[in-house]
């Protein structure tokens, strides 16, 4: 029961994927993530946005905060 529902889920990924690319094709836009990345997404952030925006500052070599 898992297979099959799992199958129809994939499908059903599949079927939006392809006619939302259409939808897509005479704006001239596309989608730029492919089906199986969009299936399986490799780098999932587990971090906040705050720790995000506070390394994107670090590796800039910005400061923040007063200056008294």
């Amino acid at each position: 029961m898992i297979a099959r529902y799992e199958e129809y889920d994939r499908e059903r990924a599949y079927r939006i994927y392809v006619t939302k690319s259409l939808q897509l094709i005479p704006q001239s836009k596309y989608i730029t993530v492919e089906f199986a990345e969009a299936l399986n997404p490799n780098n999932i952030e587990d971090r906040s946005g705050e720790e995000i925006a506070i390394d994107v500052i670090k590796n800039a070599g910005l400061t923040f905060g007063d200056k008294g």
